[in-house]
């Protein structure tokens, strides 16, 4: 039988199993599925932005959950804790961040091709982060302008707001959006056949627990400062799932093309 994997894990496709090593039958299943809830999803999305650009104030619900998150006695370590990854998501640190895992990954792309070995996956993996990351935020900046909802403001509701107000609109959570896309597809990354076969691959665990960390904490830290309504961050979590599984839907295709490009090359 010919190998249809290389050294690198990746799986050239087959009538019997994609790119990424699956089951052809299964993995068509399931995107099929996938693709359904996504639509489904996207519809969601579209109907929240609408209410909310047709009622910008805070609804019920906004009001009640940012006074009781903001008047919640933690102890001080656990309130470090939840405050952090809005901290970690300023523009700075992000962006410091972005240039990391990118350049990183780029990196890693340079040093297997000295080495004699494919780099394609390296360098697709640090230019889709990179993609993923910057497209995601640029929608979200356009939705925002679109929606046109007020940001939070301790003058009209008794809330606090610990950072000076900002003059743009807050519908969806732009750090939620953002924590939802970037953590999200180093997450999924983690988990793709070559890293999979990476016999070192445990060491990213610590990487996998802070991206479920920071995807879970980044919302209530968004209310506990004050800069966003519950609903701004529940639909930062929604167009961040949205955005998130377009770029993977989009990694999978340019895995499979970049595959069967290495077959024809190989193979001639």
């Amino acid at each position: 039988m010919r190998k249809t994997t290389d050294p690198e894990g990746i799986q050239t496709p087959t009538a019997t199993t994609t790119a990424g090593g699956e089951r052809r039958q299964d993995a068509t299943r399931w995107h099929r599925l996938e693709a359904i809830i996504w639509v489904i999803a996207l519809l969601l999305f579209i109907v929240s932005c609408f209410f909310v650009h047709v009622h910008p104030a805070p609804y019920p619900i906004d009001l009640a959950a940012t006074i009781t998150i903001q008047h919640l006695q933690l102890w001080p370590w656990l309130d470090a804790v939840l405050r952090f990854p809005s901290v970690l998501d300023n523009p700075l640190p992000s962006l410091v961040g972005g240039i990391f895992w990118s350049a990183g990954m780029l990196i890693m792309g340079i040093v297997f091709w000295l080495r004699k070995k494919s780099p394609l996956v390296w360098f697709q993996n640090g230019l889709f982060f990179a993609l993923t990351v910057l497209g995601s935020a640029a929608m979200n900046v356009l939705v925002d302008i679109l929606v046109s909802r007020p940001r939070p403001d301790p003058h009209k509701y008794p809330i606090h707001l610990e950072t000076p107000l900002v003059p743009f609109p807050t519908y969806p959570s732009g750090h939620t959006e953002h924590d939802v896309a970037y953590y999200g597809f180093l997450l999924y990354l983690t988990f793709t056949r070559p890293v999979r076969q990476w016999r070192y691959r445990w060491w990213l665990l610590p990487l996998q627990l802070f991206a479920v960390y920071d995807i879970l904490a980044i919302g209530y830290s968004r209310v506990l400062l004050g800069d966003h309504w519950l609903t701004d961050v529940l639909g930062g979590y929604l167009e961040g799932a949205i955005y998130l599984f377009l770029f993977i839907f989009l990694y999978r295709r340019v895995t499979s093309l970049l595959a069967r490009w290495r077959e024809k090359r190989i193979h001639g």
